[in-house]
């Protein structure tokens, strides 16, 4: 389940991919994807985090449990997207994203995508 916590008047959110979402993440969009795609992901887990953090806010993403690679539509779909739709700024979510993982490349590959990403007008 989703945590939350607060300390010193910051706040720190904690999601689990495989718990708090699907052990099978896949695709961009619902229904063209599937059930369990980064655009859910984004509306349903990490938006009501988003919009509410501020500078000095942690955002903890554990990504470990799940059972297949995770693929790059879905992760740009979710992180980049976040950025896209104007939820987060790039730098605060920078700043205060911690992602969890044995495989390293999902770190360097998600915070490509928030970097990359542009807000649409």
């Amino acid at each position: 389940m989703a945590n939350l916590y607060m300390n010193e008047c910051h706040m720190k959110y904690n999601i689990d991919l495989a718990e708090d979402f699907s052990p099978f993440p896949f695709g961009r969009y619902t229904p063209l994807d599937g059930e369990y795609t980064g655009e859910v992901f984004r509306e349903k887990i990490l938006k009501d985090k988003l919009v509410k953090m501020v500078s000095g806010d942690k955002l903890v993403v554990n990504l470990n449990g799940i059972d297949i690679g995770i693929g790059s539509s879905f992760l740009t779909e979710s992180f980049g997207g976040a950025v896209k739709k104007g939820y987060i700024d790039k730098k605060l979510f920078l700043e205060s994203l911690t992602i969890i993982c044995d495989d390293g490349l999902y770190d360097t590959e998600i915070r490509d995508y928030i970097k990359e990403a542009q807000v649409e007008s």
